[in-house]
């Protein structure tokens, strides 16, 4: 989602081919000791779910978000996933991130490693300044090298598929806890800096002054790919559609870019691409819809963009 990119981890990467050097509201939702996305279950390696999901490590931002393979070497993640440089981004394939991304071992690591090479954004996407118009938050990483065994584009959902009140299948490397709590600014001397790193944040009224009313937002768990249902609440607009996520499951910070699956004859077929949501992550979400005819035809457009 948007604000979900975030530092994760302080190891650096393994180097060689990659070229690095390893080194709104008062509520909350915790799901610390249940190993989810939030509210949900590990993915196995192996599974068919994982088979077609990965991890997008931003080498300069330090920063994680998830991508969905729809080509042997391109994967479709969201807008705001999209770094600086091609190369800074390095995808990930398996479900522990972490262990990938701190391991020693330099064959190992490459195994399961693989440089970005090409990158292709969505020309509507604004930063998240179009209001409640579609964002156009989706993007494209072509990556270097070949796909690894156990791998292979997943299934894209055809058009006209969706209906209000579907269960959804949703998959992410984000956090499995995220807590919001009130915070009195005049019990903090150094507010003002928990507000330019993102730890302290206070709401906004709708024309854009502060309601007094401010929060501390902690998060946890990230690096491990997990995964929940969600409900389909409907189209918010012509390319994007939005989740129900008040009851305790959600996608949340480092599920950015990450799928969104209607079950088609036992088999997932792929549509959404995590966008954007609230605070807490226990509200709504709102997914880019890859099956709606507009971003079917850019998405045609990107791929074709990604081999000249």
């Amino acid at each position: 989602m948007k604000r979900i990119v975030r530092t994760v981890v302080t190891a650096a990467l393994a180097t060689l081919a990659l070229g690095c050097s390893k080194n709104n509201s008062n509520s909350s939702i915790e799901s610390a000791n249940t190993k989810s996305i939030i509210g949900g279950t590990d993915v196995a390696e192996g599974t068919t779910l994982q088979k077609s999901i990965v991890g997008i490590f931003d080498v300069e931002r330090n920063a994680l978000c998830t991508g969905s393979l729809i080509e042997n070497n391109v994967v479709l993640t969201a807008a705001h996933c999209i770094g600086r440089l091609p190369q800074n981004h390095v995808i990930i394939f398996g479900s522990d991130m972490i262990s990938i991304l701190t391991s020693n071992d330099i064959k190992f690591a490459l195994a399961h490693l693989r440089p970005g090479v090409k990158t292709v954004v969505n020309p509507e996407w604004n930063d998240g300044r179009q209001g409640d118009k579609a964002w156009g938050d989706t993007a494209l990483i072509k990556f270097e090298g070949p796909l690894p065994e156990g791998y292979a584009p997943a299934k894209m959902l055809a058009p006209n598929s969706l209906a209000e009140g579907a269960t959804v299948v949703v998959a992410g490397y984000g956090v499995n806890s995220d807590i919001v709590k009130a915070v009195d600014p005049k019990d903090h001397a150094d507010f003002n800096d928990k507000v330019k790193s993102g730890e302290f944040f206070c709401e906004l009224s709708e024309d854009g002054k502060s309601t007094g009313k401010c929060f501390q937002e902690t998060l946890s768990g990230e690096g491990h790919l997990r995964t929940t249902e969600l409900t389909l609440l409907g189209a918010y607009n012509d390319t994007e559609v939005v989740f129900d996520q008040q009851h305790g499951k959600a996608s949340c910070e480092g599920d950015s870019g990450g799928p969104a699956y209607l079950m088609v004859n036992g088999e997932y077929h792929l549509f959404g691409v995590t966008s954007r949501g609230g605070r807490g992550c226990n509200t709504l979400v709102v997914y880019s819809d890859v099956s709606s005819p507009k971003l079917s035809a850019w998405l045609a457009t990107a791929k074709a963009q990604l081999e000249k």
